[in-house]
């Protein structure tokens, strides 16, 4: 009775088992192998189940035979009943049905005078489920079985009509849609024959052809490109490798093979492009006026790898796009920062999908020339991850004498970039691989003055920032005297960038009260300027307005610029043979410096003042504020030495006095680096005074005749002259020591 039996059960209990049932007689029997025995079963009648007799080992029960209830053949009900049958047998037959054939044997093999067989027989052909086939089976009156048989077999026809139905909608659409591409393809070629269209691979080979007639491609490229055109002609449009091999060729006709911009050579308009797009730079700008020089005297300019490093905000990618105009070719820029894979650079393999060529590739295509400027920006950031290291495949692009061939993965064919003006930028050398950098002609890009600054603001960022606020300068005036306070007390860093956001936010303020109604013109002067940008964020330019003993100031480079870095020495305690600590989050480099500070300044207390016993008998604490920020370097060695004989001595260091330069333990002055940013935050801390290495002159030397005025400078060969600078009342020793001697003979 279950519809679902699990296989294998073993059926023990007689009320699993339905009342009536069919006597099968086994007619054949075949073993399988591995699957027990195979029966071939036909049915004998019905039998009426009327006991178990027993259970184990599995149920055996008593039958007998059932027997139609009584009827009349010649009942006209019941003839009516089978042609009523008969007919919708035949009405199934005419359709596509999945027992077909064996209804079509029933309409010519079955006896009609015996209707019970006519039902049994039929209603075993139909689908119908297991519960109607049951109730049929059980049915002993044989004209209600006919009735029971009939409602099946309508279900039937039913059901065959709605296939046919949707046979023939399928076959309907496969005809139309056979039928339009029939037709499709006839219009085609009528077309084709009367000239009014092309076929679409034809057409796409024909331009493709064009182009490359069009472009001047050399040999190796031009070879390559017709091997691909025939590929694609042998192709059909459907396959994927059309379409691989269509962008291919896309990419190989549509390069600017041969073609290059006109240079502009002429000097003097150059000079005017520069000078209007940045104040300043004259290094830069410089360099850049010698590069079209030689352009000009040679008739033609080459391709060169210059890199602009120095601090943030300075204009370091924007003066690659001014070289660009000044020398009128196309510009085209790209930051490498935190790349990591090498296919940006040198494109990606054809068998990957979604391939594409190199940015280098990409941005030849784009500005359409062969020599236009490309600006590779943040080149010092560059990463290196499990696709491969882009610094060293940078190593090819920035050579001059490889990158006439360079090989792009995805192009497989060598590309000239001998002509293309590459200018990358960087904020620090350091991180650079040392083969990178070796290609690179290195410009140094050094922060503004104040001065410069203040030019800065009033020729560029106040017009551009006053029209985008919608204000005229009639409406919104800023003082000189307002902008030099803004930049020396809110924005002391070598750039601009900051300054731009602090004047945005003057403006902002300005533009607020006039929308308002609160006024209709404004002035911002140094009076006012706080109720425009609030406090100071730089109140005092020193840490000591009088410095005490055993203070002094020195200069330091960081990557945002130059900056004061004061070192202070106190003794810490007694001690039987004196001892140094030093503190304030220092390198290995500076540590080195304190002890080296530490042993020269005991020597050379004993020449100047010989009964003095004070780093024998006391523990010294060295620190250099701001401890949260991390310092190294070795420019600070003077500064220590100085700073622990103001200690020693008890005397305080000349006022507004400043030093940098490194020391070895014989006293010689070392040169040091960054001296234009030093010296700028000297003149932004007020210094009268400042005392550099001797072999820094010519850093010095180049600097704006407007920041060597502002401050005095004194070249120290040894410690020696640095002393007599620092304690003018008192002389430096008159006794050389041995090494002295050495170190200062030629």
């Amino acid at each position: 009775k279950e519809k679902n039996v699990e296989e294998g059960k073993l059926i023990t209990d007689p009320s699993e088992i339905h009342e009536i049932g069919c006597l099968g007689q086994i007619v054949h029997v075949q073993g399988v192998q591995n699957l027990g025995m195979q029966l071939l079963i036909a049915g004998v009648g019905r039998v009426l189940v009327t006991g178990a007799s027993k259970t184990e080992p599995f149920l055996t029960v008593n039958i007998e035979r059932c027997q139609d209830k009584p009827y009349d053949p010649s009942d006209k009900v019941m003839k009516a009943w089978m042609l009523e049958l008969m007919s919708t047998l035949k009405s199934i037959v005419k359709l596509e049905h999945l027992f077909k054939e064996q209804l079509q044997t029933i309409l010519n093999q079955v006896d009609v005078q015996n209707p019970g067989l006519l039902a049994d027989i039929t209603t075993s052909m139909t689908t119908a489920d297991r519960k109607d086939l049951q109730d049929v089976l059980e049915c002993l009156d044989v004209e209600e079985r006919l009735a029971r048989t009939l409602r099946l077999l309508k279900i039937e026809l039913e059901q065959a009509q709605l296939q046919k139905n949707i046979h023939k909608q399928m076959e309907d659409n496969v005809s139309k849609m056979q039928r339009k591409h029939f037709l499709t393809e006839q219009m085609k070629i009528i077309k084709k024959e009367l000239g009014m269209e092309v076929d679409e691979k034809e057409e796409l080979i024909e331009k493709m052809t064009a182009k490359l007639a069009e472009i001047n491609a050399p040999p190796n490229a031009e070879k390559i490109i017709q091997e691909q055109l025939k590929k694609l002609s042998m192709l059909e449009t459907a396959s994927p490798e059309f379409n691989i091999t269509r962008t291919y060729l896309d990419w190989l006709v549509s390069l600017p093979w041969g073609i290059s911009s006109e240079d502009n050579i002429d000097i003097k308009v150059a000079f005017e492009t520069l000078d209007n797009d940045h104040y300043g730079m004259r290094d830069v700008k410089d360099r850049i006026l010698e590069f079209i020089a030689v352009g000009k005297l040679k008739g033609t300019i080459n391709g060169k790898i210059l890199c602009f490093h120095g601090p943030p905000g300075v204009g370091k990618t924007s003066i690659g796009k001014s070289v660009a105009t000044a020398v009128g070719r196309k510009f085209f820029r790209f930051s490498v920062g935190g790349m990591t894979d090498v296919s940006e650079i040198k494109g990606h393999r054809r068998t990957y999908v979604g391939a594409m060529p190199g940015k280098l590739v990409q941005a030849l295509k784009y500005v359409g020339t062969n020599n236009p400027v490309i600006v590779l920006d943040e080149i010092d950031k560059l990463g290196r991850g499990y696709q491969g290291d882009p610094a060293s495949a940078l190593l090819e692009v920035l050579d001059p004498e490889q990158n006439k061939e360079f090989l792009d993965h995805y192009l497989d064919v060598p590309i000239d970039l001998s002509q293309v003006l590459f200018v990358c930028t960087a904020n620090s050398l350091d991180t650079i691989p040392g083969p990178l950098k070796d290609r690179m002609e290195l410009i140094q890009v050094s922060g503004y003055t104040a001065d410069e600054k203040v030019e800065i603001a009033k020729r560029h960022l106040l017009p551009k920032l006053r029209d985008e606020s919608g204000m005229k300068a009639s409406d919104a005036n800023v003082t000189d005297a307002a902008l030099r306070t803004l930049i020396n007390k809110y924005c002391r860093e070598p750039g601009v960038r900051n300054l731009q956001k602090q004047v945005e936010k003057l403006l902002r303020k300005m533009a607020f009260q006039i929308a308002t109604g609160e006024a209709t013109k404004l002035s911002v002067s140094e009076n006012n300027l706080t109720s425009f940008v609030g406090p100071p964020l730089f109140p005092k330019d020193r840490i000591y307005d009088h410095t005490p003993k055993g203070v002094v100031m020195g200069l330091a480079w960081t990557a945002m610029g130059g900056t004061s870095l004061y070192v202070e020495c106190v003794s810490a305690a007694t001690s039987e043979r004196g001892s140094l600590r030093s503190t304030g989050q220092m390198g290995d480099v500076m540590k080195e410096s304190t002890e080296i500070a530490y042993t020269y300044a005991r020597k050379y207390l004993k020449k100047v003042d010989p009964k003095n016993t004070f780093f024998e008998k006391n523990s010294v604490h060295l620190h250099v504020p701001e401890g949260a920020t991390p310092k190294d370097g070795p420019s600070a060695g003077i500064t220590m030495i100085t700073s622990l004989l103001s200690l020693a001595m008890g005397k305080s260091v000349a006022q507004k006095f400043a030093m940098t330069g490194e020391v070895t333990l014989t006293g010689k002055v070392l040169p040091v680096g960054g001296i234009k940013e030093k010296v700028l935050a000297s003149q932004r801390a007020g210094v009268k005074t400042v005392i550099l290495p001797v072999d820094n002159k010519r850093d010095w030397d180049e600097l704006a005749e407007e920041v060597r005025s502002s401050v005095d400078v004194v070249f120290a060969t040894s410690y020696k002259d640095v002393f007599e600078v620092a304690f003018p009342e008192k002389k430096g020793a008159e006794v050389t020591t041995t090494e002295e001697a050495q170190s200062d003979s030629p």
